[in-house]
Order: structure tokens, then C-alpha cells, then sequence
């Protein structure tokens, strides 16, 4: 199967014609060029249309200017009228001066220069008021050049986002992306943009579908929806490139070189035991299915959600190391599992049963309390806090990648090194493809199940592989799945701080813990305050600094309300305060 992938993945990349030439530069083609020319003929059309709002600005001036040149005219007559007249008067009284005296002469002489005068004021006046008229002109024509740039500008928003857009496709990221896509993707990519680039960015919507802008805001809703969790586009890497790369790089076991050894423990479909490669001398843990209806199938769909864990390092780093599989029979349809053996492998289920608790653990985590005066409550609260961190984290990982573990509880959390890690995946359903997952039938441990038992409404139709993986998004944002696990991680909590439940089988569904919590509509406050004041039950360690470990617990414990909502999941319980502080 590996060989087949790989080989039909070459075909694809071989024959597939690339519009990049050997240097890695993009191959030029007719198609710009004519939307270059079909921008320049529409600039052109543009600038040969003469708007009403320069018209009007026109005729404006030109009244102006006329009122201006007849002011100038009928001041210039006026003056020219007293002049002539000054002049006469000046003739009369040189000839009244040879008849009566100097005198007279003198008079007119004086006459004329005041008429003059005049006549200089007369057309510096009207040459100001010319000025002003003209200031004031000039001013009108650039209100009304400045107020039709804004009414262009606000006419073509829809050019300008288009304009936007085909900068940033034609820029050096968009070019680096363009480059290290796949031959099919990108020839996809090419073609979805030059029909957009076509249709002026209106190509599904249309022009009056909102224009350019709501025409982006449909891409990014769709690229939102492929990256929304548990992520279409991350789905389509991990079945494709990432599928064949860890399928090449897992490793091949042979029955001959495995040599068993104890028995380090078991459950209703299988059994774990420490083994050796005699071929490296590495230990290992196997785990082989047991011959009961249904744990074939379980013990193939563990395989195959180890293998999706492999493939995400954030993810593995939280879980038993996976290195493959062999089988014990050949031709056998049930596969051995393997793993690399790390040490400590006592789970949390053993700690919680030490009457020294929690001493032990901190030894374990390496996290002895360097103030010898920490009474017990915070000692277990700082331990709680650890190993609540690093559960939430890679719950909420796996949760990223579509997985629902399914599980949760004391006994699946194993010490490897010093950090609890999070082991048997035989009950996880992968959300992407459907992978494990019957929405009629639930498995689960009743002693840290949800009170819904289903990680999706019993309603919810089984999908092919392929369809799920695209609707994968809206199925996790209407049925949030992965509140089943935070659930199971609340009650790990719970026995983790409170004494009282950390007992073998405290939690079964018939005993007396789960009936108070069901009586109480699985409101932990109100249980509480029953057994605290009847039972006398210990909550010190869940009340450290001011009550924050408590606030968490009762997020974490409580029962879904009409929309499936109603509890915090894994990821945002670690952003709750008792798990962000310091520990």
C-alpha cells in the first residue's frame, strides 16, 4: 500500500504540466496583457468625460470674469469722464486767470491734481476688487475639484480592493506559496484567479452581489471553515504527504526477533507486556489482542490512531512512544502493537492507592517541595497542578487533530521519565474520518464517562471517510466532542484532591459518589455542601489560594446544557488561572 501511494503521488508530480520553467520563474502568458490594455482603454474613457461638477465650476469663472472685466471698463470710463473734465475746467480757468488773476490759475491747477488723484484710487480699487473676484474663483474651483477626488475615491472602493488584491497575489509571499504547492493545487489556484481577475473579483457573487469586497470576505470565510478545528486543510496533508512519509520511516518488526516477557497489564480486549528485540536489544511493550468479539477491530483502529499520534509531535510527545506493528501468525488480521519501552511504568491509579500520597508522586515528578513548612493541602495542590497541566495539554492537542481518547482515567495515565503519559487508545474515535466511531454505540468506562455516555447526539449520521473529513468542522462545532474528555478529566482531578475518592472503584456508577452528583444535576457546589456537611468530606487542598483549584473542578464536572455546551474543554481549561500561574 506504501508503494502504491508513493508511486501514484510520482505520476501526479511527473505529468502534471507546471506553469514554472526550470529556474523556478512563472511562465508569461497573453492573459495580463490584454487586462493591461483593457485597464488603459478604460483610463482613457475616463479622462474624455468632463464631469458636471468642473462644468459648473467653468461657467462660474467665466461670469466671474466677466463681471470683473465690465467693473474694470465702466471705472476706467468714469475716470477718464472727470479727467476730461478736470481739463475743461483747467482751460476755463486759465482763461478766467488772463481775464482775473493768478489766482484762478492756481485753483484749477489744484482741481486737476485732486481729480487725478481720484481717478488713481478709482482703479486701484477696481484693479483690487478684479483680485478678490479672481481669489475667489479659484477658491470655488478647487472646493469643487476636491470634493469630485472624493466622490471618485468613494465610487471606487471596489477598484481599489481589486487593485489590493492583485498586489498581494502578485507579491514575493504569494509567489513562495504559488511555489511549494503541489502541481494540481496550483494549477487550481491559477485558474480560480484569472477568473476572478476576469470578472473584475465578482466571479461568484457578481456585480450585484456586493462587489469586490464581500467577494473577499467569501474567500475568507471559506479559508476559515478549512482551518477551523479539527482542520479540512491539515486532515488532506495528514492523509496524503504525511500518511506516506510515516508509513516509509515506520519501523518492520519480525515475530522471530520479539521475545516476550511479563505481563505488565491487562483489559477487556487486550494485554500488555514488556518485550525484547533480540535483534537491537531494546526493550519494548507489545500489546496483543485477546480472542473476544471485537477486540480484532479495536485493536486495528488503536493501530491506526497510533499512527495518526505519530505523525503530530505535539501530540506524541504526551503519549507511549509508538514505533509499528508485526504480527504473531502470517496472514493474521490482527496486529501486535509496539512500543518503545520507557522507564516508570507505574500509572497514577498505583500513586493515588499510597497511603503516603502525595510523596511519593513528588518524588516521582522530581518536584519535592523545597519549603519544609508546606502543609499537605498545598503539596497536593502543586502535584494536582503538574500533572492536570500536562494532561489538559495533550488532550487538548489530540483534540486539535480530531481525536476523542475516550478513556480518560487514573489507570491510562503511565509515569514515562517524570511526566505522566497518556496510554491505550483502543477506545478513541478519530472525528476526520470516523474512524472508531458509531454514533449508536459508545465505548467507555462508566467510572469517568460524561452523564451524556456519547461523544455526539445518538442522531448524527456516519459519514463516508472522505465526506467526513470535509465536514468535519461543522459536525465538531455543533456537537464539541471533545467536552466528553474534559469530563473525565475533572473527575481525575477530583481524586487527585480529594481523599475521599482517590479509593479503588469510589467512582463507579452505582456508588455513592455518582448518585449525590446525579441527585445534584452534577452541580459540584451543591454536592459539595451535602457531603461537607454530612460527611465531613476534606476539600483543603481544592481551597488553596483563595479557591481557584475549586473554581476549575466545577467547570470541569458538570453536565452539558440544551446546545451541548455548558463545561470548559481541554484547551480552555488551560488557559483557567489555577492551571496558567506558576506552579
Amino acid at each position: 500500500m506504501t508503494a502504491m501511494t508513493i508511486a501514484h503521488s510520482g505520476r501526479v508530480v511527473a505529468h502534471s504540466p507546471s506553469p514554472w520553467n526550470a529556474r523556478g520563474e512563472r511562465r508569461r502568458t497573453a492573459e495580463p496583457r490584454a487586462r493591461g490594455r483593457r485597464r488603459s482603454r478604460s483610463k482613457r474613457a475616463t479622462s474624455s468625460r468632463v464631469s458636471p461638477l468642473f462644468a459648473t465650476a467653468f461657467d462660474w469663472n467665466a461670469i466671474v470674469g466677466s463681471s470683473r472685466d465690465d467693473l474694470f471698463r465702466n471705472t476706467t470710463a468714469s475716470s477718464t469722464n472727470a479727467v476730461r473734465e478736470a481739463g475743461e475746467g483747467r482751460a476755463s480757468a486759465s482763461a478766467d486767470a488772463r481775464g482775473g488773476g493768478a489766482n484762478a490759475a492756481d485753483g484749477a491747477d489744484a482741481e486737476f491734481m485732486r481729480a487725478s488723484a481720484t481717478m488713481r484710487d478709482v482703479q486701484d480699487g477696481a484693479v483690487g476688487v478684479g483680485k478678490s473676484a479672481e481669489i475667489e474663483v479659484n477658491a470655488s474651483v478647487a472646493d469643487v475639484r476636491d470634493f469630485e477626488r472624493v466622490a471618485k475615491g468613494a465610487a471606487s472602493d471596489g477598484d481599489w480592493i481589486s487593485a489590493s488584491v492583485n498586489r498581494a497575489l502578485d507579491s514575493e509571499l504569494a509567489t513562495e506559496v504559488e511555489r511549494n504547492l503541489p502541481d494540481v493545487v496550483r494549477r487550481a489556484f491559477e485558474t480560480q484567479v484569472e477568473l476572478e481577475r476576469a470578472s473584475d473579483w465578482t466571479y461568484y457573487l457578481g456585480a450585484n452581489g456586493g462587489g469586490p469586497g464581500v467577494e473577499v470576505a467569501l474567500y475568507a470565510s471559506a479559508l476559515y471553515y478549512l482551518i477551523a478545528k479539527p482542520g479540512v486543510v491539515s486532515w488532506v496533508f495528514d492523509q496524503t504527504l504525511a500518511r506516506a512519509v510515516g508509513s516509509a520511516f515506520e519501523k518492520k518488526f519480525d515475530v522471530k526477533n520479539i521475545v516476550r516477557g511479563r505481563r505488565l497489564g491487562s483489559g477487556s480486549f487486550g494485554a500488555v507486556f514488556a518485550a525484547t528485540d533480540i535483534t537491537t536489544g531494546k526493550e519494548l511493550v507489545i500489546k496483543i489482542a485477546k480472542s473476544v468479539e471485537g477486540a480484532s477491530e479495536l485493536q486495528n483502529a488503536e493501530a491506526y490512531i497510533n499512527r495518526r499520534i505519530a505523525r503530530a509531535p505535539l501530540v506524541a510527545s504526551g503519549c507511549a512512544p509508538f514505533l509499528g506493528t508485526y504480527v504473531e501468525v502470517e496472514g493474521a488480521r490482527t496486529p501486535c502493537l509496539v512500543w518503545a519501552y520507557q522507564p516508570g511504568d507505574s500509572s497514577l491509579e498505583a500513586f493515588l492507592g499510597d497511603k503516603f500520597f502525595p510523596s511519593a508522586l513528588e518524588d516521582a515528578l522530581g518536584m519535592k517541595s523545597s519549603n519544609e513548612g508546606d502543609d499537605v493541602a498545598r503539596r497536593v495542590n502543586r502535584v494536582a497542578k503538574k500533572i492536570m497541566r500536562d494532561l489538559l495539554s495533550t488532550t487538548a492537542a489530540l483534540h486539535d487533530i480530531g481525536i476523542i481518547h475516550r478513556d480518560l482515567k487514573p489507570a491510562n495515565l503511565v509515569l514515562m521519565g517524570n511526566k505522566f503519559k497518556l496510554v491505550d487508545f483502543g477506545a478513541a474515535c478519530d472525528m476526520r474520518t470516523g474512524e472508531n466511531y458509531d454514533p449508536e454505540q459508545g465505548l467507555l468506562d462508566p467510572n469517568y464517562s460524561p452523564p451524556e455516555q456519547f461523544v455526539m447526539p445518538q442522531k448524527t449520521p456516519r459519514a463516508p471517510p472522505f465526506i467526513a473529513g470535509f465536514l468535519s468542522p461543522f459536525v465538531w462545532t455543533l456537537g464539541q466532542p471533545q467536552l466528553f474528555d474534559s469530563y473525565s478529566a475533572g473527575l481525575i482531578f477530583l481524586q487527585l484532591t480529594v481523599p475521599q475518592l482517590r479509593g479503588k472503584n469510589v467512582t463507579a456508577p452505582n456508588g455513592a459518589f455518582q448518585r449525590r452528583l446525579e441527585d445534584n444535576a452534577y452541580d459540584l457546589r451543591k454536592w459539595r455542601r451535602e457531603v461537607e456537611d454530612q460527611l465531613n468530606w476534606d476539600f483543603s487542598a481544592l481551597d488553596v489560594n483563595g479557591g481557584v483549584a475549586w473554581d476549575l473542578a466545577c467547570r470541569l464536572v458538570s453536565k452539558r446544557n440544551v446546545i451541548r455546551r455548558g463545561r470548559l474543554d481541554c484547551g480552555a481549561a488551560l488557559a483557567h488561572p489555577f492551571i496558567a500561574t506558576p506552579l
